[in-house]
């Protein structure tokens, strides 16, 4: 696509969009969760770190981090992400792009001090030159450090020129913001003016520019690393189309994401599909071990499976219970572990809308539990449970179901319950949907909306029953 079919594209759906404002809380949260994610995954992935998406949701979300990567790409990436909540928090306000500010930027994305080939010290511009080696073995000398501070001053002042606060509030630019967005990011690519971490900056102010001017955070994909690349050296402060086309679109598919979050509509990437698929060919592909019991029960072994996928699937429970709260009085939720023959057990974990994970992480510090003993059995509950239905006059229903998690020996078993219609009285009939896997295999992501779905229809199929049930006067 030409440039100026980008960019008349990026202004159409910056129109729409502007029509949709103000956009729902929920769904502007939904959106932001989702670029945080992968502005962290991919802007980090780019410059080589090594934790895959999984395992940065795992980190960002709960903390968790991942067995056998280095410590230094867990703190860069939490680093990061705080960058990026620094960001939205300034971005609705009439600032000028400082150099403290990229300092501060670049001071939360590396975090600590720490040796390389260079000494590199977070939000202080570099002491030694810099320089990289291209795939064709050419060596690119980025600017010496004597001409930084001269050669930033410069950039800063451009930049403010043409986004000051006077002509973002009237929306009048001598250069499209897409210009003067990929300008800026080629310029300082090319001044180079920290020992480390100018990539991840760059991006973090190139998006800044972005949204201070009424746009959305363009994502730069890992996938994308060696065209990024090539177009960034085409480019140049007074010549950015290369670059601009590139990210034009980019912020065009964040555009049309946004506009979908703000319709209420699915944001998940059409690519996802693609990864899932290469994920099933794996699985078909290694179906001979299918079942082959490889993990026995133990207490870390249940520990591992909240861990791996356990919280992500409570979280999404919590989200669609929270949904049906409106409808009843007094609605109160929890969750519960049990270690069975060892007799340890959580006290029932309350919530009503948000389910936080302090107290069940904070089970295993009890002194009494040996995460390597054995267990023969161990569950997991998530209850919802609803007061009588606002509605319901002198005959308020109430609603209470159970999802729960049986681990035996070798596997365990999900069972979720399912209504399966009614009796001749017209009383509800239940039933119940189980999927059994070995230890070993976790749920996917698949299963895990499948379960949520399926609760979710059970909650909803009791609520208009009942209510039926109401009006029928029985």
């Amino acid at each position: 696509m030409e440039l100026n079919q980008t960019i008349k594209t990026i202004d159409s759906l910056k129109s729409e969009l502007d029509k949709l404002r103000p956009i729902p809380e929920e769904s502007m949260d939904r959106y932001m969760q989702k670029i945080r994610l992968d502005w962290n995954y991919h802007s980090n992935s780019i410059e080589g770190n090594t934790l895959s998406l999984n395992e940065t949701k795992q980190l960002i979300l709960y903390g968790i981090t991942a067995k056998g990567k280095p410590i230094r790409d867990h703190i860069e990436m939490q680093g990061h992400n705080k960058a990026l909540h620094r960001l939205e928090d300034i971005v609705h306000k009439e600032i000028n792009i400082t150099e403290n500010l990229i300092k501060e930027f670049h001071k939360l994305i590396l975090v600590e001090p720490y040796d390389s080939d260079a000494e590199i010290n977070p939000g202080n511009y570099k002491k030694t030159g810099n320089y990289l080696y291209t795939k064709t073995n050419e060596r690119i000398d980025f600017e010496p450090p004597k001409e930084v501070p001269r050669l930033m001053n410069e950039l800063v002042n451009w930049l403010n020129n043409h986004i000051d606060p006077p002509k973002r509030k009237k929306n009048k630019y001598d250069l499209h913001p897409l210009l003067i967005a990929a300008g800026f990011h080629s310029q300082f690519i090319k001044i180079h003016p920290f020992g480390d971490g100018n990539g991840r900056t760059a991006r973090i102010i190139m998006n800044l520019i972005l949204m201070l001017t009424g746009y959305v955070p363009a994502i730069i994909k890992l996938d994308d690393r060696d065209i990024y690349y090539n177009v960034l050296n085409e480019s140049s402060q007074s010549d950015p189309e290369p670059l601009a086309s590139f990210i034009g679109n980019q912020l065009i598919h964040s555009l049309e994401l946004m506009i979908k979050a703000a319709k209420g509509e699915s944001i998940e990437d059409p690519d996802d599909l693609d990864k899932k698929l290469a994920l099933l060919q794996k699985e078909i592909d290694a179906e001979d071990e299918e079942n082959e019991i490889k993990e026995k029960l133990t207490v870390q072994a249940f520990k591992n499976t909240l861990d791996n996928w356990g919280y992500n699937l409570l979280e999404k429970l919590a989200a669609t219970t929270a949904k049906f709260n409106s409808f009843y009085d007094s609605p109160k939720h929890n969750v519960y572990l049990h270690l069975q023959n060892l007799n340890i057990h959580t006290p029932y974990i309350n919530f009503t809308d948000q389910l936080k994970f302090d107290e069940i992480k904070e089970f295993w510090n009890n002194e009494g539990i040996n995460l390597e003993q054995e267990t023969h059995e161990a569950e997991l509950r998530f209850g919802a449970h609803f007061g009588g239905f606002i509605k319901g006059g002198l005959n308020p229903f109430r609603c209470n179901y159970t999802i729960e998690v049986k681990f035996e020996q070798y596997h365990y078993t999900v069972i979720t319950p399912l209504l399966s219609g009614q009796d001749e009285y017209g009383n509800i009939k239940t039933d119940k949907q189980e999927i059994k896997k070995l230890l070993h295999q976790p749920l996917t992501e698949d299963e895990i909306n499948s379960i949520n779905k399926t609760w979710g229809e059970t909650l909803l199929q009791h609520l208009e029953t009942n209510r039926a049930k109401l009006k029928n006067g029985k």
